[in-house]
């Protein structure tokens, strides 16, 4: 697309808009939306979009020669076979031949492409990210001061009988309060990878880890490219200086076709590869040795019990459970047998006791404070009264039903026992044998995996039957591709009250001052749909895990979290890095790359480099939003509540506004941003070499933040063991073939044709080393300990007492939900009670023994 006025793309008389699109190197797409602001090109887009469609297809049309020879390849029955798979794909899918500009997929998502207002838009994004964080961390120190319960970890009290503890708690809190945000900074950095582990888990030093890899591969890579193709690019395009900005002269896309430099970027891209790879092996090797260290410090019961799925019919129940395990291995090194219980509507009774005792106490709360006021009345004696009736009910339910379930769980009744359960043996040792072992001869009985944590099992879901797990995993599935199909045209539907023009339809004013100040309005223009792209990903964790808790049947909370780093982290790389490529929607893209594979780095080349600005304010302004983290507005704002409002304690407003929200401050949504930040930090690493120094800003925040969080604020989090990071190496490789995909492209459409070694053959040649890196990963061995080690620790405990943290039980069959009752004093009076009279007073004593302790 030259500049001469009769063009036959841009038609006659255009030749001022066809010159502003003949500073871009993606030709037909730039023109496309250059021209959208011109009214004058509104007839031509049709026109425009069919020879974008040809140009990304093979297809032969006059513009491409500017680029080099036409594509003689496909002759013209395949032309017009391409042409109807196109058509076809789109009366399918209900688009038509013109499309609506509010329906691309870049659009509804606020992705901005290149202009010669960017520049001001950086700036105002720069003000707004540096400032933020300034006032953020100002803020932080303040409240620090004021309410320093928030932001340490709540220790228990002398109640609890370690008074020695307390004592510390109180010291830290005072120092809390005489401390700067200073005093946090140096404390993060001071911090060993031991107490990040034994603070966070190994899932938590896994994600401060991975911003460590990120700051340390930015490191030395961003000085050597950046420090190159920065000055290259700027004088490169020295030809077009009096058309472009000086931010459009960093990038690759106005620089001359020169071979020189088309192989200065091939060796960059090797440069960046081994860099990556390098990093990433010496990172897994520590990782391996924390993992190792981790499996070997696994706290009882959790390291000598097997998760066992699948139980056969027969053997659903503890006993029948126990003596065949018994029969097969060997009954002295068997501790305990639980099947989990079918336990119904007992949850939901539990529950409503809470509630119930809850009401009482904030009942009983309002008669203490008003008795000095003289202000209690009849109405409040009955509202306690009340209350206390609810309870007494409640309680009869409650044990009545677990009365109920024990006994039938003794049976083996088939509508209590489900084919899950748990098989806690007496060493590490017998432990790892029974998990290898192979018990019958159907593969699919006894399936045994290592289990979650003692205090993160889900329960309702391990009890649901094989049938009605693999129907909801169905629907989940659905309802996680619905969520990204339709996630378009939900946005369509919103973001049609967040663009300027919305706004000055609204507010006559903002359409004035628009008008007196047009510069600004398009900078405005610029963050304001940075912003609200920012504020649609906001709500998408919470879709997301809400689909995942409540459909995919995920054996743990933990478990929950590593699917939603899964889902998530595909999302963002989709409608948000890559949605430039998606044309005219992902459905479509989708069944043309299938059928044309070879085309997506044509795809890829044409779409992503015209919007790295867009993601320069992006990342700055991503800035202020991880920063804010620091706050924990959410749990300080329920706090407050609990404490002022509630007239709560201290304790008991602290454990009232905890925990944080994990859909949206969980590791699997915090592991997906730092995913999506990699992404944008490696695939515009060449193309836009500046935007490394806004992600390197961005994972030094998230070492300070995150590590403030997880190790001193927030409470530790069941851990997998570092789940999270190999499933993050996995993302990781998967984004760097995107950038050598990427760049492959860029090269072979700016590089002259017919040369047998070009630069672009010498970039797809990297991924041989990718392999080696991604071989080496997988060939370590992180699952689960050599033997050898397995039996040396085994034996290093022999003879010593190993503490151990709480069995697997049902909550809510737990009997100490109605009084301070063990499990075996429940278990004897399960065995005593055959008949209606004895159960019915037994459940006389227990409730007449709440009610004497109700208010104690």
């Amino acid at each position: 697309l030259g500049s001469d006025p009769k063009n036959e793309v841009l038609g006659e008389g255009h030749g001022p808009c066809a010159a502003r699109a003949s500073c871009y190197f993606w030709p037909a797409v730039s023109a496309m939306l250059l021209c959208e602001d011109d009214k004058r090109c509104e007839a031509n887009e049709s026109v425009i979009g069919h020879n974008v469609r040809n140009w990304l297809f093979g297809e032969a049309h006059e513009t491409s020669s500017k680029y080099g020879p036409e594509d003689e390849s496909g002759d013209a029955e395949q032309s017009r076979r391409e042409k109807r798979m196109e058509k076809k794909i789109e009366k399918a899918m209900g688009v038509g031949n013109e499309t609506d500009p509010h329906t691309i997929p870049r659009k509804v998502m606020g992705v901005a492409l290149n202009g010669d207002h960017d520049i001001g838009a950086l700036e105002t994004s720069m003000c707004i990210g540096c400032f933020g964080i300034l006032g953020l961390l100002i803020a932080f120190s303040i409240i620090r001061k004021m309410v320093p319960t928030i932001y340490v970890r709540q220790w228990p009290d002398s109640t609890d009988g370690d008074p020695e503890r307390t004592s510390l708690h109180q010291v830290e809190l005072n120092r809390i309060s005489r401390a700067g945000v200073w005093d946090a900074l140096v404390k993060v950095w001071k911090t060993s990878p031991e107490e990040e582990v034994a603070q966070a888990g190994l899932d938590g030093w896994a994600l401060l880890e991975f911003c460590r890899m990120m700051s340390r591969i930015l490191s030395v890579v961003m000085p050597v490219v950046a420090g190159t193709l920065l000055p290259l690019h700027y004088f490169a395009s020295d030809d077009h200086h009096h058309t472009l900005d000086a931010l459009s002269r960093l990038d690759i896309g106005n620089i001359p076709h020169e071979d020189w430099i088309l192989w200065i970027h091939a060796g960059f891209v090797w440069f960046v590869v081994i860099v990556c790879s390098w990093q990433v092996t010496l990172a897994h090797d520590l990782f391996t040795e924390r993992r190792h260290q981790w499996l070997l410090e696994v706290p009882r019961p959790r390291a000598t019990t097997v998760l066992v799925r699948n139980i056969p019919h027969m053997l659903r129940s503890d006993t029948a459970l126990r003596d065949y395990v018994a029969s097969v291995l060997n009954n002295t090194i068997i501790q305990s047998v639980y099947v989990v219980r079918k336990t119904g509507h007992l949850p939901r009774l539990v529950q409503q006791l809470k509630d119930a005792r809850y009401d009482a106490a904030m009942a009983y709360h309002g008669m203490t404070e008003n008795q000095d006021a003289c202000c209690w009345g009849e109405s409040g004696t009955e509202e306690l009264e009340m209350c206390q009736a609810r309870v007494q009910e409640l309680e009869r339910l409650v044990v009545k039903e677990q009365t109920y379930v024990e006994t039938a769980a003794r049976k083996g009744d088939p509508r209590v026992c489900s084919s899950a359960g748990f098989i806690t043996f007496n060493s590490e040792l017998s432990q790892r044998l029974a998990m290898r072992e192979q018990f019958t001869r159907e593969v699919t009985e006894f399936r045994m995996s290592m289990p979650p944590d003692t205090g993160d099992v889900n329960y309702q879901h391990l009890a649901e039957d094989d049938m009605n797990a693999a129907w909801w995993k169905w629907v989940g599935t659905l309802g996680l591709l619905a969520v990204f199909i339709f996630w378009v045209p939900v946005v369509v539907l919103i973001s049609g009250w967040t663009t300027l023009s919305s706004i000055h339809g609204t507010s006559p004013e903002a359409q004035k001052w628009a008008d007196q100040h047009p510069y600004f309005e398009t900078i405005m223009s610029g963050v304001l749909a940075t912003a609200t792209l920012k504020l649609f990903m906001a709500f998408l964790p919470s879709v997301l895990h809400s689909i995942i808790n409540g459909m995919l049947q995920q054996r743990s909370g933990a478990n929950e979290q590593l699917k939603l780093q899964q889902y998530l982290t595909a999302f963002l790389l989709i409608f948000v890095v890559l949605v430039t490529s998606l044309g005219r929607g992902l459905t479509i893209t989708l069944m043309m790359i299938a059928d044309h594979p070879g085309q997506i780095v044509n795809l890829l080349a044409a779409s992503l480099p015209s919007a790295s600005h867009f993601y320069f304010n992006y990342v700055v302004l991503g800035w202020a939003v991880l920063t804010s983290d620091l706050l924990r507005l959410s749990n300080l704002t329920k706090y407050f509540f609990y404490r002022k409002v509630r007239g709560f304690s201290v304790k008991l407003a602290k454990s009232y506004s905890e925990p944080e929200d994990q859909a949206f401050y969980g590791l699997g949504a915090r592991m997906s941003m730092l995913m999506l930040m990699t992404a944008l930090s490696f695939i515009f690493c060449s193309c836009s070499p500046l935007i490394m120094i806004f992600t390197w800003t961005y994972f030094l925040l998230a070492q300070l933040v995150y590590g403030y969080l997880l190790v001193f604020g927030e409470a530790k989090k069941p851990d997998l063991g570092g789940a999270c990071w190999i499933q993050a190496l996995n993302w990781f490789f998967l984004v760097m073939v995107i950038y050598v995909g990427l760049m492959v492209g860029v090269l072979r459409h700016l590089q002259r044709h017919g040369a047998i070694l070009c630069p672009s053959i010498l970039a797809v040649s990297s991924l041989s080393v990718l392999y080696w890196a991604r071989y080496r990963v997988t060939t370590f061995a992180v699952d689960m300990l050599p033997l050898e080690e397995v039996v040396k620790a085994d034996q290093d405990k022999q003879g010593t007492e190993v503490p151990q943290d709480g069995g697997y039980r049902q909550p809510e069959c737990d009997p100490g939900i109605i009084q301070n009752q063990s499990w075996a004093d429940f278990d004897a009076m399960v065995a005593k009670d055959n008949d209606c009279d004895s159960l019915s007073q037994t459940l006389e004593t227990v409730l007449d023994d709440s009610n004497r302790r109700l208010f104690a």
